[in-house]
């Protein structure tokens, strides 16, 4: 999972705001150790494939930086990978990021701006998926049923009306979700929605809260390689995964313990 690549960082800049080096050494890796994209709607067969020498990945970015047309299109044609965009469809062709809900301006690149249309069209043709991160990133967490379906069914018809193509995934803004959320994604048509849940997916995974692999500006590529060969980059880290799996394996479980921790804090 990515977002804006920068040319250099500085110190008010959200941590998943990476360099374009920092990419381009990763992409690297990727190549050189036999790594190969795959797309969402190929996750099925890939599980089914049971190939234990298959190295797969899923390479993702969400909002819509030019950014990403700027500099992260030419590295993966360079290296022949694909790349899903999920895209917040309310700043596309806008002159800056304001209308994103509950991000901080001040943490976000200066010298970037959201995507055109023409630009994500050309990135369509060159091997991008282009999937629905929203219409404004509000986070799913607290909308009422109204307003998600909105955000899910709005943000789908406005880019297929676009881009002439079905939109069948979906990526939670913030991996913020409850069961009113999952509800209305699968009644909106996804077939598989994404949270920020760490770690790696697999046969066992629900398709409906996938995890994925927050890139940020923290990581080395021996981090990096964890994050890829392992899904965590220590065993601290796996080990609170592996309990935040157990506790949140129903999301009626994940939507009660919320309320009683917001009921304590209250």
């Amino acid at each position: 999972m990515y977002h804006a690549l920068v040319g250099e960082r500085n110190d008010t800049l959200n941590k998943v705001h990476i360099t374009v080096e920092t990419f381009k050494q990763e992409m690297q890796w990727l190549s050189d150790n036999g790594y190969q994209t795959i797309s969402l709607d190929e996750i099925p067969g890939a599980f089914n494939r049971n190939d234990p020498h298959a190295k797969y990945c899923i390479i993702t970015f969400d909002d819509g930086y030019y950014s990403l047309y700027q500099h992260a299109m030419p590295v993966l044609q360079q290296y022949n990978f694909s790349a899903t965009l999920f895209l917040t469809t309310i700043i596309t062709g806008e002159k800056d990021f304001s209308l994103l809900k509950g991000i901080d301006p001040d943490s976000l690149p200066a010298n970037d701006r959201p995507l055109t249309w023409d630009e994500i069209r050309e990135m369509s043709t060159k091997g991008w998926e282009i999937q629905s991160h929203s219409l404004d990133h509000a986070d799913h967490g607290n909308l009422t049923e109204k307003e998600l379906q909105r955000q899910v069914t709005q943000s789908k018809r406005i880019i297929e009306e676009q881009l002439k193509k079905p939109v069948l995934h979906y990526a939670f803004p913030f991996g913020k979700y409850n069961r009113q959320a999952l509800k209305a994604v699968k009644e909106a048509g996804y077939i598989t929605t994404c949270s920020v849940h760490t770690g790696l997916a697999d046969i066992n995974s629900d398709i409906y809260r996938l995890p994925r692999l927050e890139m940020n500006c923290n990581d080395v590529i021996s981090s990096f390689s964890r994050k890829i060969m392992d899904g965590f980059t220590s065993k601290t880290e796996k080990l609170k995964a592996s309990v935040r799996n157990l506790l949140f394996a129903s999301p009626v479980i994940k939507d009660l313990s919320k309320k009683i921790i917001g009921e304590r804090m209250n």
